[in-house]
């Protein structure tokens, strides 16, 4: 007995041994990505900061730190202020604000009548490639010393356009601003309500900057992945728990690794593959699993769908008309999760748009799902445009989203003949080029091309004008809408627009909605070939200055040739 008990021990030792050597309970080769073994990525444990990830994938690492998203806020330093803070004065209204440095600090300071009312201490910057916010506290005001005013962090009353070098009001960067109020003692004022108004701790923080996903569950306006998919196996009062987020806690500022991928600790110290949606043992989800491919559109664009979800004004067919939306209005358009946002975009390198990906190449994409189109002869029979002339994005994509400095895609595909866009005068992609048809020579071409029977009634846009017989481009240039004439200049500075439009695109340089002067001053340009001086117009004086440098313009451009062809 003692010997078949020894044989045992020593088989069973041997055995131990083998498995040892043979490296199966190795740390390098434990099946650690078994689906039963708790994995975690959501908690602030559970990451580690983009300087850990570049360890690992160096070339990733710097191509983040060229790309916007590492920029979208940051401590302000001599390398990271983009305005011009050389003690610069720009005049508005029946003030002016200064722009300094001093001791290593930056102020903006505004002066009503010649009077200091309020200053600001810059402590971080918002954007980095076509304009730049800025965030701050107040250092002087009316506001006793003791007031919340002066620990609040907020959105700073005056931003920088890059290209054009300019300080402006920030109501001048976004159409979602009301129209500009008459000259006199409260413009200047109402400008120190930006500060208090937008407060970057209940604001930007969430978009702009890394942190635990955990957070985001107690927020829940910047989920990405629908409420509905998780379930809390020890009770939603978690979430409470886990608490609203604060600046103390970020990953870091701006957009970095971890904000895709979230928490990093379990494919860094245990080599476990990285789980492209929010884990925890705290929290299950019901829609998706560690089977679901890293290529399922749902996952990729729900990640993209964390910070891309902006509430915006919205056109009659649920697109938005600003952007920072583009991952809900790819959800809300035709194709909603048949194709991801990584299908267009490079999400690494820094470039135009995000890695935006050749036209050729999202064309393809597209027809990867349509393949009837696939071949040259019935994309053309089917677009009725020859294939040089127009893509699959310049007639389900139009461009019709005022972006930062300029207008861009929308992401909510749909077709030109959406009768919800046309019955509102709303911008239709066959108009976008064809400025000088009216609406009836456009449905024309809809029902004779495609098949359809869109009628024009009683209950059609005034827009139109009563015989529906104005042309599409002069009636956007009218709208009651700020945001079409928006379009419309932009619209016309990329097409072979006449010179007979040339005093309407001008009327934008005097339109009482700030944000539309500034795209009339940079469709103008566009169309020029040139910067307009400041002798010759600036966007921030007075609307009876405006008027006047307006009248002057219509005289010195009144014999340029605007056609581009």
């Amino acid at each position: 007995m003692k010997l078949r008990l020894t044989i045992l021990f020593l088989a069973m030792t041997g055995l131990f041994l083998l498995l040892s050597v043979g490296g199966f309970f190795s740390p390098d080769t434990t099946p650690t990505a078994a689906l039963d073994v708790p994995y975690s990525n959501i908690h602030p444990e559970d990451y580690v900061g983009p300087e850990k990830c570049a360890e690992c994938h160096a070339e990733h690492y710097r191509k983040w730190q060229t790309h916007p998203h590492s920029k979208m806020n940051l401590n302000p330093s001599d390398e990271t202020i983009l305005g011009d803070f050389s003690n610069h004065r720009v005049k508005y209204g029946n003030g002016e604000a200064v722009f300094e440095k001093r001791d290593d600090e930056f102020f903006m300071s505004l002066f009503e009548e010649g009077q200091l009312t309020h200053e600001y201490r810059i402590t971080k910057t918002v954007g980095s490639q076509h304009t730049q916010m800025y965030i701050g506290v107040q250092t002087i005001g009316p506001e006793p010393s003791d007031h919340q005013a002066y620990r609040i962090e907020g959105k700073l009353p005056f931003g920088y356009w890059i290209r054009h070098n300019l300080w402006t009001p920030v109501s001048y960067f976004d159409s979602a601003y009301e129209a500009e109020p008459n000259d006199g003692h409260e413009k200047m004022e109402l400008l120190n309500l930006v500060q208090k108004e937008t407060k970057w701790e209940l604001n930007c923080l969430y978009c702009h900057n890394t942190y635990a996903y955990q957070h985001r569950l107690y927020f829940s306006n910047v989920l990405g992945f629908p409420r509905e998919d998780f379930r809390f196996p020890e009770g939603a009062e978690s979430i409470q728990e886990w608490g609203p987020l604060t600046p103390e806690k970020l990953v870091t500022l701006g957009v970095s690794c971890e904000s895709c991928h979230y928490g990093g600790r379990e494919h860094v110290e245990n080599g476990r593959e990285s789980r492209f949606y929010p884990s925890s043992p705290k929290l299950q989800s019901t829609s998706i699993s560690p089977e679901t491919p890293t290529t399922n559109a749902n996952l990729i664009n729900s990640i993209c769908l964390q910070c891309h979800c902006a509430n915006v004004i919205l056109y009659p067919n649920g697109a938005a008309t600003w952007n920072s939306r583009e991952a809900l209005d790819l959800q809300s358009g035709a194709c909603q999760q048949q194709i991801k946002c990584t299908d267009c975009h490079d999400p690494h390198p820094a470039g135009k748009h995000g890695g935006l990906f050749s036209e050729q190449k999202i064309t393809w994409k597209c027809l990867e799902c349509h393949t009837q189109l696939q071949d040259d002869v019935s994309r053309q029979t089917h677009s009725r445009h020859t294939l040089d002339s127009v893509s699959c994005v310049d007639c389900h994509m139009p461009r019709i989203v005022q972006g930062l400095d300029q207008v861009v895609r929308t992401h909510h595909i749909h077709s030109p003949s959406d009768e919800s866009m046309l019955q509102r005068a709303g911008p239709n992609a066959c108009n976008i080029c064809h400025l000088d048809k009216p609406i009836d020579w456009t449905l024309n071409h809809l029902n004779e091309g495609w098949g359809l029977n869109i009628k024009s009634d009683s209950n059609w846009s005034d827009e139109y004008g009563e015989n529906l017989a104005l042309p599409v481009g002069e009636v956007w240039l009218n709208h009651s809408q700020p945001v079409a004439r928006l379009i419309a200049s932009d619209a016309y500075s990329r097409s072979a627009a006449n010179s007979e439009t040339t005093s309407d695109l001008l009327k934008l340089l005097k339109d009482p909605y700030a944000v539309n002067r500034m795209f009339g001053l940079l469709a103008i340009e566009r169309i020029l070939g040139r910067k307009l001086t400041a002798a010759e117009y600036v966007p921030t004086a007075s609307h009876l200055e405006l008027e006047k440098m307006v009248e002057i313009l219509k005289e010195t451009l009144g014999g340029v040739d605007l056609n581009l062809d």
